[in-house]
């Protein structure tokens, strides 16, 4: 997960030059205006950003809802990748 003020991230146009996509930080756009939700952070996966993860605590869990621009990606290394990256995020903020 990248943070929205990544420097990955932060130039906007060349951001959807590079992969394509609109992204926006969302977190001062009004609820009902969100496409990808408060804090969406960018998903890096190999050499593209393939979608974005919202996170939050609810209670002592870390829910993370995910979204994807050409669909999840079907691997193991995937799936492996994310639960590590949910488990970093997790133990961060555990902090």
């Amino acid at each position: 997960f990248l943070a929205p003020f990544d420097p990955i991230v932060w130039d906007r146009r060349r951001f959807e030059h590079l992969w394509g996509w609109e992204y926006r930080f969302e977190a001062y756009t009004p609820a009902h205006k969100r496409i990808r939700g408060y804090y969406a952070m960018p998903v890096l996966w190999n050499e593209n950003i393939i979608g974005w993860a919202n996170a939050s605590k609810k209670g002592k869990k870390l829910d993370v809802d995910l979204g994807f621009i050409n669909g999840r990606p079907k691997s193991k290394e995937f799936e492996r990748g994310l639960e590590e990256e949910i488990e970093r995020l997790n133990e961060f903020l555990k902090q």
